[in-house]
């Protein structure tokens, strides 16, 4: 799935929400408590401005870690930041949301 195919995604609300709750139950698996701020519309941009802190956080306790979670979470190599996102967490952020986002489409595409 390109970025234009999955551009409408990123608006659309109940994609979004559902795009949150994989990501916050992909990350407790690794022992990472995420929690989106719900209270807020949901935003893709503002997801990744949550996220990008977190995995700054992260990275400077457990850098090893993170790259077990990013095989988890299924992010292709070549989506992967230089030193596993560790210098770019907001690209980083970027690129597991849409890994999620895509994960979400294409279960309910595939599903119903």
């Amino acid at each position: 799935m390109n970025d234009q195919q999955l551009e409408r995604y990123r608006h659309d609300l109940d994609f979004l929400r559902a795009m949150a709750a994989q990501t916050e139950t992909d990350f407790a698996r690794f022992g990472y408590p995420l929690t989106f701020n719900s209270e807020l519309q949901p935003d893709f941009r503002r997801f990744c401005a949550e996220l990008a802190p977190r995995l700054r956080e992260w990275c400077k306790v457990e850098g090893d870690r993170i790259r077990s979670l990013l095989y988890h979470i299924d992010l292709p190599e070549h989506m992967i930041p230089e030193g596993y996102g560790c210098r770019d967490t907001e690209l980083l952020a970027e690129r597991i949301l849409q890994r999620e986002l895509i994960k979400v489409v294409l279960r309910k595409h595939f599903s119903g």
